[in-house]
C-alpha cells in the first residue's frame, strides 16, 4: 500500500455535527486497490453504526469513518469485525484532535484487540487522520497547538514514536532492562498464568504475559501518562506510555480509573482490578490481567527482558515459558514476587575488602590489566554487561564474575553488592 494512504482526508465534513455523508477519498491506484478501499469505507461506517453508543465525546461522523478507514488500511487485519473510533484529547474548537483506533474482534477468538493513537486535523473542508507508526502522525502531532496536550506529553509521544524509527531502521536487540515493575504491588505476589505470547495464539512477536491473583488491583508498573481506549461495557483497553520508550498495555480490567486521557501517572497508581472484561472482543476463561509491552507503536518481544526483577524466557509454544531471577526459575502457575522496576540498568554498591576505602577499575576483567581509575567505598555503579574473568578473592568469597561499567571500565563482582552472587546483567 503507497504510504501516501496513510493519512486520509475525508472531504465535505465539518468538525462538528450535522454532517453530510460522503466517501472519503484517498490515493487511487488501481481498479482493485480502488475496490477493496471501498469495501473498507464500507466496514468503517459499519463500525460507526455499531460501536457509536459508548465515545466519551462526540464524534463527528465523517471524522470516525476517516479514522477507521486509515486504520484498516494501515494494518490490513485478517480478522475483525470493524474499528472503535474514540477520542483522547480535544479543545473547544475541535479542529484538532488525538484519538485512538481499536480493532473490534469476534467473540469466539482467543486475540486481544490492537489499538493505535491517531492526530486529526480538519482544514479546508477535509478531516485528515494519521495513524501512529507513521511519518504523517508525527508531522501532525508536531504541528498540533500546545493547548491540546498536558505539560511533557507531547514530548513523550514524540520520544515513543522516535524509539519506533530507530528500531525500523536497525531492528537492534532491545534492552534486557525495561525499568518496569511488575503491575501489582511491589513485595507482593502473584501467579504467572500465562507465559510469552503474542496478540492470538500464533502471532509473533510474543509481547504479552497473563496474571492473577493477589487483591486483583492492577498497578502502574512506572511512571508515565495514562490512556483509556475501547470503553464499553465497564471494561476497556488501558495504555501507560512511560518515559523510558516502552508503552505496556492492560486488557480484561474492570473497575477502571477515573484518570483523565493524558494525565501523568506514578508507579503504583491504580489503574483497574483484574477481571473477564471483553469490551473489543477476544476472549478468557477466567479474570486476569492481560500485559502487553510495546516501543513506540512496534510490538516488543518480552524474551530476555527484565520486569518486576525477573527475565522472562519463552516456551516452545505461546503461553509456555518461565522467569527467572537468581538462579531460581518459576514456571507458569507458579508466584511471581514484584521486586519493582530498578534503574534502567542494573546496578551495585561498591564494597572493598576490611580496611580498604576505594577499588580499582580494570581495561579488562583481569587483574594484570590495566587500572583505569576507581571508586570509592559505598559509590553505586551502574552495570552494562557481564563476563568470566581471572579468578578474585572478594568480599563474599571466590568469583570469576567481572561486571563491565557504563564508562567501558571493568570491576569484579567480589567488589559491588548487586544483592546476587549470579550476575545481574547480560552476558557481555
Amino acid at each position: 500500500m503507497a504510504p501516501a494512504c496513510l493519512l486520509y482526508k475525508s472531504r465535505n465534513a465539518k468538525p462538528g455535527g450535522g454532517l453530510k455523508h460522503h466517501l472519503g477519498r484517498c490515493c487511487i491506484l488501481t481498479k482493485e486497490v480502488c475496490m477493496r478501499r471501498h469495501r473498507l469505507t464500507l466496514l468503517a461506517l459499519l463500525s460507526a453504526t455499531l460501536f457509536s453508543q459508548a465515545p466519551a465525546a462526540e464524534i463527528p461522523p465523517e471524522l470516525q469513518k476517516a479514522a477507521s478507514n486509515a486504520m484498516l488500511l494501515q494494518l490490513q487485519p485478517p480478522t475483525q469485525q470493524g474499528v472503535l473510533v474514540e477520542i483522547q484529547k480535544s479543545l473547544a474548537d475541535p479542529r484538532w484532535i488525538l484519538g485512538s483506533a481499536t480493532l473490534i474482534l469476534p467473540s469466539h477468538l482467543d486475540e486481544v484487540p490492537e489499538t493505535r493513537f491517531f492526530m486529526a486535523q480538519y482544514t479546508a473542508n477535509n478531516w485528515q487522520v494519521a495513524i501512529e507508526g507513521s511519518a504523517e502522525y508525527v508531522q501532525l502531532l508536531e504541528q498540533a497547538p500546545g493547548a491540546l496536550f498536558a505539560p511533557n506529553e507531547r514530548k513523550l509521544l514524540l520520544q515513543a514514536h522516535s524509539v519506533n524509527q530507530r528500531l525500523k531502521r536497525s531492528a537492534p536487540l532491545a534492552e534486557i532492562q525495561t525499568g518496569l515493575g511488575l503491575p501489582w504491588a511491589e513485595g507482593s505476589a502473584w501467579r504467572l498464568t500465562g507465559g510469552p505470547h503474542g496478540d492470538d495464539q500464533t502471532s509473533r512477536p510474543f509481547n504479552s504475559l497473563d496474571f492473577a491473583g493477589g487483591n486483583g488491583r492492577v498497578l502502574a508498573p512506572r511512571d508515565g501518562l495514562i490512556y483509556q481506549s475501547c470503553l464499553r461495557n465497564g471494561s476497556g483497553l488501558i495504555t501507560l506510555v512511560h518515559d523510558n520508550g516502552f508503552s505496556s498495555s492492560y486488557y480484561h480490567m474492570e473497575n477502571l480509573t477515573n484518570l483523565s486521557n493524558g494525565a501523568a501517572v506514578s508507579k503504583g497508581t491504580y489503574l483497574g482490578k483484574i477481571g473477564m472484561g471483553l469490551p473489543c472482543g477476544g476472549s478468557t476463561t477466567g479474570p486476569h490481567v492481560h500485559f502487553a509491552l510495546k516501543q513506540g507503536s512496534n510490538k516488543t518481544p518480552v524474551d530476555g527482558k527484565v520486569i518486576g526483577g525477573w527475565l522472562f524466557r519463552e516456551g516452545s509454544a505461546p503461553y509456555q515459558g518461565y522467569a527467572s531471577r537468581n538462579g531460581n526459575r518459576v514456571n507458569v502457575g507458579g508466584e511471581l514476587n514484584n521486586f519493582g522496576g530498578g534503574n534502567s540498568l542494573p546496578s551495585g554498591v561498591i564494597t572493598p575488602k576490611s580496611g580498604d576505602s576505594y577499588v580499582n577499575l580494570r581495561q579488562s576483567p583481569s587483574l594484570s590489566a590495566a587500572i583505569t581509575g576507581s571508586l570509592q567505598k559505598g559509590e553505586t555503579a551502574s552495570i552494562v554487561c557481564s563476563a568470566q574473568g581471572d579468578w578474585v578473592d572478594g568480599v563474599w568469597g571466590r568469583t570469576r564474575l567481572w561486571n563491565r561499567l557504563t564508562a567501558g571500565s571493568w570491576i569484579s563482582d567480589g567488589f559491588i553488592d548487586t544483592g546476587s552472587n549470579q550476575a545481574v546483567a547480560p552476558p557481555c
